[in-house]
């Protein structure tokens, strides 16, 4: 076979003959890291735990059965020695107690989504990282076997003559060059597959990235982010808590009321029984609520103003985010116009090339460029991805998974 037929067919050869391996989507490795991970489920029992704690907190106050006895009815409290008490809620404490579990749930809520979107965020990353690094590890190995046929032909035109040695020389050069990339591109994508299996916990050789992943991004208004972040949700359920202190405190200044049945002393041979109705009201407490309640109240403003804080940089951080996403968007379609382009000017060589019309050096540097044009734009594409990761975390949404 002559040499440039030989080149003609490497030139053609643009895409890589891909193992058969399982390929792992975006969305299903999503849902092995929500899966596999113990950190959210972790969080998921914190949820309960605190779900729980609220059911407890919510309980009508406990009946309390007191039995006694006295050995001289004349000492200690005659009709003590049998009493139930019921205590009865008329200032709501109840209320104000499953206020304050409700706080708690919306904070354990709140740290199950930190947990599920950081990991998303991680996921989407090193997902990503993985996808480029097999765009390039593949474009590598391109780059090597075509320098490897050019080299092969090269050889065959310097035996017959009609090539100086240096330009076999210089194409060896290229082929060294392209084989010490290759190796490095195919390091950086099996590192960035251990990664990417450490994140959702399986094994890596269950691990395979077909290519980047459609993120669907979908655009919110700042109004939106209170529901969205957990960071402001987070401050969200502190702005309940210290509310919530608040109605604790004042109520440990308020009476307490309690009902008692009693039942006459052990001794008596007529057992007589009766109804009791106490109140309880504290007096001096020497400032102690009072103190209480204003620590409350500042503990309300502190979290309120550290949640509007929280707010504003959210809604920058929201905007900064679109921007760089339609930026990342714009590159992009950039890209793909000068790599089309690119495309163009390698299949306009080769033909010159076959018709001797331009050298084969000029071929070589043409190929050589667009392959640089393909990690361009792999990068772009991988910039693109990391701008919808961001975007996803700044908005605060969690992506919703394809059964």
């Amino acid at each position: 076979m002559k040499p440039y037929i030989v080149l003609l067919v490497a030139f053609a050869s643009v895409h890589l003959a891909q193992s058969q391996e399982n390929k792992l989507s975006l969305d299903r490795a999503l849902a092995l890291a929500r899966a596999n991970r113990p950190s959210i489920s972790a969080a998921q029992l914190r949820v309960k735990s605190a779900r729980l704690l609220r059911k407890s907190m919510g309980a009508f106050p406990a009946t309390r059965l007191s039995v006694g006895y006295t050995s001289d009815p004349a000492v200690g409290g005659s009709d003590d020695d049998l009493v139930l008490t019921q205590p009865l809620d008329f200032f709501g404490r109840t209320s104000t107690a499953i206020a304050v579990g409700n706080a708690g749930i919306l904070r354990a809520e709140a740290e199950l989504q930190q947990v599920v979107a950081e990991i998303q965020a991680e996921v989407v990353d090193t997902y990503s990282e993985a996808a480029a690094a097999k765009a390039l590890a593949e474009s590598a190995v391109q780059s090597q076997d075509i320098a490897q046929r050019l080299a092969d032909a090269m050889k065959i035109l310097v035996e017959e003559g009609r090539a100086a040695g240096v330009q076999l020389m210089r194409v060896n050069i290229e082929v060294e060059r392209s084989r010490l990339a290759a190796n490095q591109r195919n390091a950086e994508y099996r590192a960035s597959l251990e990664r990417l299996s450490g994140l959702l916990a399986v094994p890596v050789n269950q691990v395979a990235v077909p290519g980047f992943a459609e993120i669907q991004v979908e655009l919110i208004e700042p109004a939106a982010l209170p529901r969205n972040r957990f960071d402001l949700l987070l401050l969200a359920a502190d702005v309940r808590a210290a509310e919530a202190d608040v109605r604790v405190a004042r109520l440990s200044s308020l009476p307490e009321l309690e009902i008692q049945g009693r039942r006459s002393a052990w001794q008596d041979r007529d057992s007589r029984y009766g109804a009791r109705i106490q109140l309880n009201i504290p007096l001096f407490d020497y400032g102690r609520s009072r103190a209480e309640t204003n620590a409350a109240k500042t503990k309300t403003e502190a979290a309120n103003r550290a949640l509007a804080d929280a707010t504003r940089i959210a809604e920058s951080e929201l905007s900064a985010a679109r921007i760089e996403l339609t930026g990342a968007q714009e590159q992009l379609q950039r890209y793909q116009t000068i790599l089309d382009s690119a495309r163009k000017l390698v299949d306009i060589s080769t033909v010159g090339f076959k018709e001797k019309a331009i050298t084969l050096v000029e071929l070589l540097e043409g190929t050589r460029a667009l392959r640089e044009v393909e990690e361009g734009f792999v990068e772009a594409r991988l910039r693109l991805a990391k701008a919808q990761a961001r975007y996803l975390r700044a908005s605060g949404r969690i992506l919703e998974l394809q059964p």
